[in-house]
């Protein structure tokens, strides 16, 4: 479980945004011009307790969050126990300097190889059709990446438990694209790579036909974040 200490030095890493321009204008015309990401009713963030515990310190921007529905407080209770809910006064009381990891990193989460190092930045795919950036053109900044990267780097440096956390996301994923037969596309600081899914040195089997695909899960794996859940 990361510390205090731990989440301040993580916070203090990712300062770039996303794109070269204000990805928000993208989504918020169709969502009452909020954009998705800053929409309580549609993405709450899951943070780490002790990054909670330091952004309360610094501010009054965050709470936690408070859950109404039977899905919701199902949702709460399937959390983590280094994990929670939380929301902030919205979009436009936005303190760039005191968002959360999830809000920093959105929508994007770290991407581990089949040797559990990590390869690079992949899209939180439970959100496409609901983040417009999610398999767009739209250029990604270099800064964004590696200052991301850094972050991930020193996650997984504090905590083992995190990089098995996304080790399971990544492996996941590429059953997911096996499946389709398609390369996984992977945001490195030398750019974007389209790797393969089959472990190096194996041929990637073709996809199943309709006839002989599995079931899928009654449950999907838990994301990091959100009731529509936000990636870290």
């Amino acid at each position: 479980m990361l510390t205090k200490r731990q989440t301040d030095e993580l916070l203090g890493i990712l300062s770039s945004p996303v794109t070269p321009f204000d990805c928000g204008t993208l989504c918020a015309p169709g969502n009452g011009g909020v954009p998705v990401c800053c929409h309580a009713e549609s993405i709450v963030p899951v943070l780490y307790k002790a990054e909670l515990a330091v952004l309360q310190k610094r501010s009054r921007l965050w709470r936690k969050y408070v859950p109404r529905t039977a899905q919701q407080k199902e949702l709460v209770r399937d959390t983590r126990p280094c994990d929670v809910f939380a929301v902030c006064k919205g979009a436009e009381h936005c303190e760039r300097d005191n968002r959360s990891i999830a809000c920093r990193t959105f929508p994007f989460e770290p991407y581990l190889d089949h040797a559990g190092e990590l390869a690079g930045l992949v899209y939180n795919y439970e959100f496409k059709g609901t983040c417009p950036l999610i398999g767009s053109r739209h250029l990604i900044l270099p800064e964004f990446i590696d200052q991301s990267l850094r972050l991930w780097e020193r996650t997984f440096e504090f905590s083992e438990e995190e990089r098995q956390f996304y080790l399971g996301h990544s492996q996941s994923l590429r059953r997911s694209f096996a499946q389709r037969g398609k390369r996984i596309p992977v945001f490195t600081r030398a750019g974007l790579r389209r790797l393969p899914t089959a472990r190096p040195g194996r041929r990637t089997p073709p996809p199943p036909s309709r006839a002989a695909a599995a079931p899928s899960a009654s449950r999907r794996e838990r994301r990091r974040a959100g009731t529509g859940r936000s990636s870290r």
